[in-house]
């Protein structure tokens, strides 16, 4: 077998996305099921600290994904996490993604899971299991449709119900604060840190409450806007812009989250909370009715929904490139007349159905999707830090340009929280599902070795770019001189 690298040229600017379009993009993919789903679960982990544990969380999160902000100011990446991958860390490693990657599909049910128990929670004839699984797999049908109409469509649909969700989680949060009747800025209150510190585990050895445990519960919801660097294609100025918007979301995370949070804590006690794991009950005391039902839709439910619709177009360019190479089958990655990857859409819309079907807690989905993007970080990291060795023109040029040294800090931070994670998700899971889930990992991660010695050409298609065709192409060079000891012959091309 052959692994070839091809350097694919430079395409134009994107016409489609500008910083409101890419903004959007990343508050949607961002703010989904975590605000929505683990306060309240947070809240009876940790006490009244809930609040602060969500800013550590956030703070947790941009060290996870620091290095992201640097190479989009460097580098244009045109076919997502993959393509990042596959460009700096090498063929071997944007294999593995390739196929891990498939798993990660299963994470789309968490979305629909969610916004299904929001519902039951108001409606009481949608509380059934049964119901459950029906509006569940609609709103999955529903958003597996808009992105089959391609990316364009994708993206008027997801400005209107981000500008709404950010409304509708001020609202909460202010009105929330101004009804504030619970000590929830008093360290000394027996309340504030009712597990300490730390961890604390149930009898079954599974992590259960702690101020570090809902820090970690809470990280999950912090790191997914780092996916809008998979934009840099479609993107009109993507080294200015994408880095600029990353950036814009930490200060809107920190509000929204952690407003949220003290709005959630500070109105209703653990008792009130009952069994619910959702803001529901604390939406409520706090809104008339009318406004309640306003919140709910344009709130939670459509937290859940922009998360999923960019969910299923983010994974779809992933994907539809690791079909292009080869890595994948052909047929997965086949595109309709719209453009959009038909056949990926599909095995991720079957994908994600099934745990809503099984029924999966939101709290074991949360913990196998954190696995994974935790893996994804850790073989990032391998990548991470050949950028500035591979593209060395453009990093000095790059906005975000620091001393290397710095800039090799961040990455090692960014690996030690993904071992961090990797390490809290196993001890979230029962031993049965963290041993299966690291035997899926390991079993695909395997596939795409084997795959990369039968004798079909893997066609590997480098698109990131500095802007320096010369550079791009010294890059690939250099990326080619990294693998040539694999026991295969490896071409080099450009397109």
């Amino acid at each position: 077998m052959a692994i070839k690298l091809f350097n694919e040229k430079e395409p134009a600017p994107g016409t489609e996305f500008g910083k409101p379009e890419l903004y959007a993009i990343a508050v949607g993919t961002v703010i989904g099921s975590g605000v929505i789903t683990l306060i309240v679960p947070a809240i009876k982990m940790t006490g009244y600290s809930a609040w602060l544990a969500y800013a550590c969380a956030i703070f947790m999160g941009v060290c996870m994904i620091s290095p992201y902000f640097f190479i989009s100011s460097t580098l244009r990446v045109g076919g997502g996490a993959y393509s990042l991958l596959n460009g700096l860390g090498g063929p071997r490693l944007g294999g593995i993604y390739a196929f891990v990657s498939l798993a990660q599909c299963f994470g789309l049910s968490l979305f629909g899971t969610s916004a299904a128990a929001y519902l039951g929670d108001i409606f009481p004839l949608l509380g059934s299991n049964t119901a459950h699984i029906i509006v569940g797999v609609a709103l999955l049908t529903f958003f597996y449709v808009v992105n089959l109409f391609g990316m364009n469509i994708m993206a008027k649909v997801q400005k209107p119900m981000v500008w709404l969700l950010i409304a509708a989680l001020l609202l909460f949060t202010v009105v929330g604060i101004t009804q504030i009747k619970l000590p929830i800025f008093d360290v000394a209150d027996s309340n504030w840190l009712i597990n300490g510190w730390g961890l604390t585990f149930n009898d079954k050895g599974l992590i259960s409450g702690g101020f570090f445990g809902a820090v970690l519960l809470f990280i999950y919801s912090c790191n997914g806007y780092y996916m809008l660097t998979a934009y840099g294609r479609n993107a009109k100025n993507p080294r200015r812009d994408i880095p600029l918007v990353l950036l814009a979301c930490i200060p809107t995370l920190l509000v929204v989250y952690v407003g949220s949070a003290i709005a959630a804590t500070g109105t209703l006690s653990l008792e009130e909370y009952g069994q619910s794991t959702t803001l529901v009950f604390a939406a409520r005391s706090i809104f008339s009715p009318i406004v309640f039902m306003v919140f709910i839709i344009a709130g939670p439910i459509m937290a859940l929904l922009s998360t999923l619709n960019t969910s299923f177009a983010a994974r779809g360019m992933d994907v539809g490139q690791s079909c292009n190479d080869g890595w994948l089958p052909t047929w997965l990655g086949r595109r309709n007349k719209h453009g959009a990857p038909a056949a990926a859409l599909t095995f991720f819309y079957i994908a994600g159905v099934i745990p809503i079907v099984l029924q999966m807690s939101i709290t074991t989905l949360t913990n196998l999707v954190q696995l994974i993007v935790a893996f994804f970080m850790f073989l990032n990291f391998f990548g991470f830090i050949r950028m500035p060795k591979l593209y060395p023109n453009a990093w000095k040029k790059s906005r975000f340009h620091v001393p290397n040294y710095i800039y090799y800090c961040f990455c090692t931070l960014s690996l030690l929280v993904s071992c961090i994670t990797i390490w809290k998700t196993c001890l979230s899971l029962s031993r049965g599902l963290a041993i299966g889930n690291v035997v899926v990992i390991v079993v695909l991660s395997a596939t795409s070795i084997i795959r990369s010695t039968t004798n079909k050409d893997v066609n590997i298609h480098t698109s990131i770019w500095s802007g320096d065709e010369a550079e791009d192409q010294a890059a690939t060079a250099m990326n080619r001189a990294t693998i040539e000891k694999m026991p295969h012959t490896i071409e080099n091309a450009s397109v």
